[in-house]
């Protein structure tokens, strides 16, 4: 495997699990926001 075909596929890794942190970042802060409307309205 060449040197630039290692780069560009860890490149690709580390934008896909970027990507999949900001995910989970975002369904956690949106399950967390939904949780706190329905404990303050209820």
């Amino acid at each position: 495997m060449p040197l630039s075909q290692i780069g560009s596929y860890s490149h690709t890794y580390i934008r896909v699990t970027y990507r999949c942190q900001c995910i989970k970042r975002d369904l956690t802060r949106t399950h967390i926001s939904e949780s706190y409307v329905m404990t303050f309205v209820s």
